[in-house]
């Protein structure tokens, strides 16, 4: 073999692999539209309107990338009868995983019908993107959000409750033995103007520092069943909250807890909390009107008799029979 055919192989090779790359490219683009016409199919069987100014993949050689020029998002009114518009929804995934798919979308948000009825809301964000992986059987296994620097304008009709949330921060998965497992954490959360009450913003303010919460939930495929919670607790359901936490105002608590439901779909379980300052959050309640004056002598002594820690006072509350209870003292009452 001459020095020149060495030299050739290689390149040869090099062309080859090219070729066959961009042959799976192609053909694997062209069942990616495919799959976006059938699923955009389905969703109008079912009711939906999903309008367009076009259907774009791209990204070769690096990535396969869905684009939604100009989407248009209509639900029936069995599902709401929201109405979407975007600027640009798109979609990458890596040419060698096509189970994972990264979501994002472009330019405002603007919801119709979503907030009350005839109202019309526009959503901005610095970013915003979902992370979306699949099985083999094309069912969703675990979904990621990120959003951060959401404000919410009001063009038309009721405004939301929130006025912009600084970040927002979402994964879930469902496990092998059918629980949902949650974890969401936001910060910077505004309410809209006269949404909360005069007393309790002036107690504790119209933004939430921070929230979090990891979660639980077991036989999740019988709640996801077309959402009835009566079946679901019959299944043996449960929520199980590991940690939350919560700066408000004054307030500063964090928690774990477990429920169910009862017979008549109310939350029933046990709520465990640490509060960092029990006295100025007691003043707080007291003061913002949710805990009724004739409780608030029954709520200071609770919580002077709480264990106490550096950390704070640790409060176990029970939820039963739509009230809520801090040892014998019934504080309030949860609507079913």
């Amino acid at each position: 073999m001459t020095m020149k055919t060495k030299l050739l192989w290689p390149i040869a090779a090099i062309i080859g692999l090219f070729v066959l790359y961009s042959a799976y490219w192609i053909i694997a683009s062209g069942q990616i539209r495919k799959g976006v016409n059938e699923w955009i199919a389905d969703k109008e069987n079912a009711g939906y309107t999903i309008e367009h100014a076009g259907l774009h993949i791209g990204g070769y050689p690096y990535r396969f990338q869905i684009r939604l020029v100009e989407p248009h998002f209509r639900a029936p009114q069995s599902d709401g009868g929201w109405d979407a518009r975007l600027q640009e929804l798109s979609a990458n995934a890596m040419p060698h995983d096509l189970s994972h798919w990264i979501v994002a979308f472009g330019g405002p948000l603007l919801l119709e019908d979503y907030a009350s009825e005839d109202s019309v809301i526009e959503v901005t964000g610095s970013d915003a993107r979902i992370s979306l992986v699949y099985s083999v059987t094309g069912e969703t296994e675990r979904v990621g959000a990120e959003f951060r620097d959401l404000v919410v304008t009001t063009r038309a009709g009721t405004p939301p409750d929130i006025r912009s949330i600084d970040e927002l921060l979402m994964s879930g998965v469902v496990d092998e033995d059918d629980g949902l497992r949650m974890r969401l954490a936001v910060s910077g959360v505004r309410a809209a103007p006269g949404v909360l009450e005069p007393d309790v913003e002036r107690a504790f303010g119209d933004t939430a520092r921070t929230a979090r919460v990891n979660l639980e939930v077991t036989h999740w495929s019988a709640l996801a069943d077309g959402a009835n919670a009566i079946a679901w607790r019959d299944a043996g359901g449960a929520l199980q909250i590991a940690d939350a936490e919560l700066e408000w105002g004054p307030a500063h608590i964090t928690g774990n807890g477990d429920f169910t439901i009862d017979s008549l779909a109310r939350p029933d379980g046990r709520l465990s909390l640490r509060i960092t300052d029990p006295d100025t959050l007691a003043d707080a309640l007291i003061e913002a009107g949710v805990v009724p004056r004739e409780n608030e002598q029954a709520l200071r002594l609770a919580a002077m008799m709480a264990p106490r820690s550096a950390e704070g006072v640790a409060l176990p509350f029970r939820i039963h029979d739509g009230g809520i209870y801090l040892g014998p003292v019934r504080l309030g009452a949860i609507d079913g």
